[in-house]
């Protein structure tokens, strides 16, 4: 029995004995508050796997000369604080790195983070981002909206940008007020308003917001600027009926349903864009080309890359392009007053939170102006080909986290969309 416990003895000393080697320290006090930071000092205060209680050499992430995240902004999760000081536990993204002596983290803002992502991929334009609802947003900006004049980009309203696709959604949230009021159905045939197409008697509301209709259409670019009643005879001319019900995205569906919009109220699409949405919402750096006089001066310039010099290739957007597609790209806004729009549509001021989630369950792929594959998520995206213009929208349902982003030069590495999607990641995580 003494033999027994003496050899209990020897353990527990080696273990205490090993705890100490190892540099392990008992926790004094623990935080769950949360912060946003910058690892400044890695080589100086690496980067533990176990926590602040396991600090020797072998549980770092790096080795004492290495850095494996320099300058990356993470988040704090947790502190705890032991005799050797206080550690943060950190996550970058979505992953747990490890825990670093806050002695070596900077406490940064979340406008920080999103304006050093803007300049990390070298994005020109604005972008709003909220990380926790409505009270929690940031705008940011970088770079250049005039490069010859050094007008910067902005997101006050001193600077336009066209909206593109994005529009659609505007156009499908009065389709949904109208089928909520009963003045049209999910199920009305095309043939309704516009028997001259073919096989419009076998296309719905429902397949037109889906994007699965099978009509398609090449993009046009008239001399002059053209009235919407131009723009609907215009598409009927050069649109193409291929009887074909998978999703295929096509300007021509939004633009039909502005122009039903337009039959049903006997108003013009542009009277119930601005009497439904516009103003309801004050809108006020909203300009719908077609029906306003427009000071270009206002109007970011679209930019290229050439090699390694930034805002080649200046081009202006093309007002006739953007008067051919009233409902479906024919607006010049801002960040701050689209995101307007996009709380408007779930918070009763366009559409109720039950309309919206008929509006966006029409298809599995699209509906109702937005990307509706992804569980929770919704987003779209807008752009014109041959120009560095780009605009998404990316957000939970509800808007908890969400970026909006309008570029007029595009991202380094990334593509203009999967630059909105890592700017929402920003938003989510930090």
């Amino acid at each position: 029995m003494l033999l027994f416990f003496l050899c209990g003895l020897l353990v527990a000393g080696s273990i205490a004995i090993h705890g100490l080697m190892a540099g392990y320290y008992p926790i004094l006090k623990t935080s769950n508050h949360r912060y946003d930071a910058q690892i400044m000092k890695q080589v100086t205060y690496p980067i533990y796997r176990s926590g602040p209680y396991f600090t020797s050499s072998s549980t770092q992430t790096a080795d004492s000369n290495s850095s494996n995240y320099p300058n990356y902004y993470v988040r704090v999760m947790q502190t705890k604080t032991t005799k050797t000081g206080t550690y943060a536990k950190l996550r970058y993204f979505n992953q747990i790195i490890g825990w670093m002596n806050v002695k070596g983290l900077k406490s940064v803002s979340l406008s920080q983070i999103a304006q050093a992502t803007m300049k990390q991929y070298d994005v020109s334009g604005s972008a709003i981002l909220a990380s926790a609802g409505s009270k929690h947003i940031v705008t940011v900006n970088n770079g250049f909206a005039n490069a010859a004049k050094k007008i910067a980009s902005q997101g006050d309203g001193s600077v336009l940008y066209p909206l593109a696709s994005l529009q659609k959604a505007m156009t499908a949230a009065i389709v949904q007020q109208l089928i909520t009021s009963g003045k049209l159905s999910p199920t009305t045939k095309l043939s309704t308003y516009y028997p001259q197409i073919k096989g419009s008697s076998g296309i719905t509301i429902r397949a037109m917001l889906s994007m699965t209709s099978g009509l398609d259409n090449a993009d046009t670019t008239p001399a002059k600027a053209m009235t919407e009643s131009q723009a609907y005879a215009s598409m009927l001319k050069q649109l193409n009926a291929t009887g074909q019900t998978a999703y295929n995205y096509s300007d021509a569906n939004y633009v039909l349903l502005a122009g039903i919009i337009a039959k049903v109220t006997k108003q013009s699409y542009t009277t119930n864009l601005q009497n439904r949405i516009i103003n309801r919402l004050g809108m006020k750096n909203t300009r719908i080309i077609g029906n306003q006089s427009i000071d270009t001066s206002m109007v970011a310039l679209s930019y290229s890359r050439k090699g390694e010099s930034d805002y080649s290739k200046p081009q202006k957007v093309s007002l006739p392009r953007l008067s051919a597609i009233p409902g479906a790209g024919n607006l010049l806004t801002t960040p701050s007053d689209y995101y307007k729009f996009i709380l408007g549509l779930q918070n009763g001021s366009v559409l109720t939170a039950a309309q919206y989630r008929q509006l966006t369950s029409y298809g599995t792929v699209y509906s109702g102006g937005m990307y509706v594959g992804q569980k929770g998520v919704k987003y779209n995206n807008g752009s014109f080909s041959g120009q560095g213009f780009h605009t998404g929208y990316y957000a939970t349902t509800g808007n908890y986290h969400m970026a909006i982003v309008f570029e007029n030069q595009a991202p380094l590495t990334l593509s203009a969309g999967d630059f909105v999607k890592k700017m929402y990641q920003v938003a989510t995580y930090y």
